[in-house]
């Protein structure tokens, strides 16, 4: 039992954020000097490693390269991809900058694709105030389903808060609180169609249910995503599911005019403009 509660005790919290939103400076600040780089065999990309203590818990930190989403064209996004699904954190520290919100919160909507556990650090947040941006955080926090501290990384403002957070999420059942539960983004009537079919064929494949959430995968196929179509490509319904894909694809260009990873992007940017209105 002593064994099993120290095991508990230990957190694998992944730090994920775009280019140049304060991640690092968090990550050497909760670490200290205690790092060492991990990366994988073929990949030029790597990321850090670190520990530390708080409340009685053990936090091993993964601060991995900034990217500003999770798709599969550049090797950070691909790293952090493999990173999140192949070695999944118990929680990730979603580093927004509050300058940005917008373009910020989209690499947000895909962790909750995935359905992934989080708690975002708005940083920068005093200077964002300073420029008289008035963010509703509380919110905010309920819309996207996801715990939201401000934090200023450079004094350490907020970490301690945040660190506190991570630990609730952590200990607490996803839906127990209006900040902490997961949510749909809508994707619009087609596309959602098309989510549905494929998902009934992947819900089928233990394997895959395991490693993936399968409305991830349905989406990221729906956005012509290589590396899922070669996942999918092996699997006994491969046919249908392609099939339903290129259905939904056929129907959201006749309707809009649009691709089916352009009509994605644009309902998740529109998701995160009426939640900032």
């Amino acid at each position: 039992k002593e064994v099993a509660n120290e095991k508990h005790r230990i957190i694998n919290v992944a730090l994920v954020g775009n280019p140049n939103c304060g991640k690092t400076t968090l990550f050497n600040f909760a670490s200290g000097a205690h790092e060492r780089v991990g990366n994988y065999a073929g990949v030029t990309v790597d990321a850090k490693e670190g520990h530390a203590k708080f409340e009685g818990y053990i936090f091993n930190l993964v601060d991995l390269p900034g990217t500003y989403s999770l798709s599969a064209y550049s090797p950070e996004e691909i790293y952090v991809r493999k990173q999140l699904i192949e070695k999944t954190p118990d929680v990730v520290i979603n580093v927004v900058d509050a300058f940005n919100l917008e373009r910020n919160l989209y690499l947000t909507t895909e962790l909750i694709d995935m359905h992934i556990c989080m708690v975002v650090a708005l940083n920068f947040f005093d200077e964002a105030n300073q420029r008289g941006d008035i963010v509703d955080r509380d919110k905010l926090s309920e819309l996207f389903g996801v715990p939201m501290i401000p934090t200023v990384f450079k004094s350490g403002k907020g970490v301690k808060e945040l660190f506190h957070q991570i630990i609730r999420v952590y200990e607490s059942e996803e839906g127990s609180d209006p900040h902490f539960r997961h949510i749909h983004i809508n994707h619009g009537h087609e596309i959602e169609n098309g989510i549905a079919e494929i998902q009934e064929h992947l819900k089928k494949e233990n394997d895959i249910r395991q490693s993936y959430s399968t409305r991830y995968l349905a989406i990221k196929l729906l956005q012509q995503d290589e590396d899922v179509e070669n996942l999918v490509s092996k699997l006994p319904d491969a046919k249908e599911i392609i099939a339903h894909r290129d259905k939904a694809s056929a129907r959201v260009k006749e309707e809009t005019g649009e691709d089916s990873e352009t009509a994605i992007m644009d309902a998740k940017y529109g998701f995160i403009h009426g939640a900032l209105e």
